[in-house]
């Protein structure tokens, strides 16, 4: 999936924003009440319950004006405007800032930290959307040197360490070869996004979305392939082979995977959530179950644009971000609970607009909502709202 892809996917999300008015709930939907707890957030992405209660949330910033790719409303600027908030008592403070941000010149759709992991002082931070080139490097320049790491940083002072580097290790092994249509025509890319984050047998396990694979990063930094997530061929209507661009006649497309989250299930496997590619094909996500020295298989299908995943007890929940599909009007999200029979049931849509982040604490369920939004300026803000986790018994 390419830098230039990427940004189409953002694109689709970020124009939610003229469209906010018109969203309406999901027929038969569930109408849990939510409840905001933050609010003024920019661009949130994925949450974390840390031991004590407290709720941390990634903000992928605003973009910022140390260099600029592209001119226009669609121009992407860098800048130190990412940080992670910490929600406990009612309050919610930034506890580390100045973390590279990327986004349009409106601060809307950024990329930068993607997913947090708290241990006491210690923000394990994910940073996304590394534009790998063949020697793991991006276009970012000196703002871009995080992109594609696991950073280790403690709150309250400036130090840091990597604890891994996950696009260069894509740029040396590659391990779905750049499937999907550019593998076709012999131009495989080599690409990077980590986006999802888990802790997971003293490492952590990291879902790259770009890459199309799930990664353990064990305790000593080094990476290991854990799982390759294969494309689907997706029919095409006439209307969206055109908007594709495809050829005239083009019938189907194979689409890339793009896992955007994990968790690890009580069962101790590690679960996978697909947001697939382009054109966003509504019941074509896929939950899958990865045990390592297996192949992967899947546990549950027929979702749209999965952006994150939680269990809840035995209860899986499934939160999607469009839940039409990020080519179909209105944008609204959906929680799904997938017991394990795998009987599954909306819990919460109505309010749910372009969600990105989703985490079950003892009595609530979080979710970063608006997340592709600043938290100041015209329109939507990014905030984080919660149900209560008794929605998912």
């Amino acid at each position: 999936m390419t830098f230039r892809r990427r940004l189409q996917v953002a694109a689709a999300l970020g124009g939610v924003a003229a469209l906010v008015a018109t969203c309406s709930t999901l027929a038969g939907a569930a109408t849990t009440k939510l409840e905001v707890v933050a609010k003024d957030l920019n661009n949130p992405r994925k949450l974390f319950v840390a031991g004590e209660g407290a709720l941390y949330v990634v903000e992928a910033g605003s973009g910022g004006d140390h260099k600029c790719f592209g001119t226009g409303p669609d121009a992407i600027c860098v800048g130190r405007t990412g940080s992670v908030t910490k929600i406990a008592g009612g309050e919610q403070h930034r506890v580390l800032t100045g973390l590279v941000s990327w986004a349009t010149a409106a601060a809307q759709r950024a990329q930068g930290a993607a997913a947090v992991v708290v241990e006491g002082e210690t923000l394990y931070v994910l940073f996304g959307d590394a534009v790998t080139n063949k020697k793991g490097g991006n276009a970012f320049g000196r703002d871009g040197a995080m992109a594609g790491k696991l950073i280790a940083l403690h709150s309250g002072t400036r130090s840091s360490r990597a604890v891994s580097d996950l696009a260069a290790f894509e740029a040396t092994h590659n391990p779905d070869h750049g499937a999907g249509p550019g593998a076709k025509l012999g131009n495989p890319s080599i690409d990077s996004n980590p986006y999802a984050l888990a802790r997971y047998r003293g490492g952590f396990a990291v879902a790259d979305a770009a890459a199309n694979d799930l990664l353990w990063v064990k305790p000593t930094g080094a990476i290991s392939l854990l799982a390759v997530f294969p494309t689907q061929p997706v029919k095409l209507t006439e209307a969206t082979a055109k908007r594709l661009g495809a050829a005239a006649g083009t019938a189907s497309l194979d689409v890339q995977s793009v896992p955007s989250s994990v968790s690890v299930g009580p069962d101790g496997a590690l679960y996978v959530g697909e947001l697939t590619g382009r054109p966003f094909q509504p019941g074509t996500a896929r939950v899958w179950r990865v045990v390592p020295g297996r192949k992967p298989t899947v546990y549950a299908d027929g979702f749209t644009n999965i952006i994150d995943l939680a269990f809840a007890g035995e209860n899986l929940l499934v939160l999607e971000a469009a839940a039409r599909g990020l080519w179909h009007t209105p944008w609204t999200g959906a929680l799904i609970r997938v017991a394990p029979d795998k009987s599954r049931q909306v819990i919460a849509s109505d309010g749910l607009v372009a969600p990105t982040g989703l985490a079950v604490g003892r009595r609530s369920i979080f979710i970063a909502n608006y997340g592709f939004f600043p938290g100041s300026g015209p329109g939507p803000h990014g905030e984080v709202v919660s149900i209560p986790r008794s929605a998912a018994s």
